[in-house]
């Protein structure tokens, strides 16, 4: 795919239909890249929405919903978090950053670019990143205003203002 300047969903679609079997997820700068994520990235991320789910189950956060793959339109910047929680209504591409955003380490991730997404989704606006590693099966915690946090383990996942009353072991984050 040509370099420009901005891209949009059509690229996404464009570039999926061209490699069937593929997906199309923009990487920092919002090109489109083709990902194949493997079994530890799914599993991971489906216990990441199970947990999250069942913690908005609760009622703690009213208006707000979990989202696979949620393609997101930000002020011209494309972006796909793993699993994100945002707003319930809006515009079928929302167009402001997710409350928290979760990239899920896979074979065709490099750790550079992820830190890069996470950088742009908080100065975006998303309060909280999760770049999650399966197979390490650790949790980087990024913040604004704060230094990313390594947890494993029984380390918990605290999720402060930002996700009230949200508390989980990153072991309860990967399949056993």
């Amino acid at each position: 795919m040509e370099a420009k300047a901005r891209y949009t969903i059509d690229d996404l679609i464009e570039l999926e239909r061209k490699h069937f079997g593929r997906r199309a997820k923009p990487d920092a700068s919002g090109k489109p890249i083709l990902v194949l994520p493997d079994m530890a990235h799914s599993m991971a991320r489906g216990e990441i929405i199970f947990l999250l789910k069942t913690w908005l189950n609760g009622g703690t956060l009213p208006g707000y919903m979990v989202g696979p793959s949620l393609t997101h339109c930000i002020d011209g910047w494309l972006c796909e978090p793993d699993v994100c929680i945002a707003r319930e209504k809006g515009a079928p591409y929302p167009e402001c950053a997710p409350l928290l955003a979760v990239e899920v380490h896979s074979v065709d991730n490099t750790w550079r670019e992820m830190r890069a997404k996470a950088a742009r989704y908080l100065e975006y606006g998303s309060a909280m990143v999760w770049l999650v590693d399966p197979r390490q099966q650790t949790l980087e915690l990024h913040q604004p205003d704060a230094a990313p946090q390594m947890l494993a383990g029984d380390d918990v996942i605290d999720g402060g203002a930002t996700l009230p009353g949200f508390r989980a072991a990153v072991n309860d984050v990967f399949p056993d």
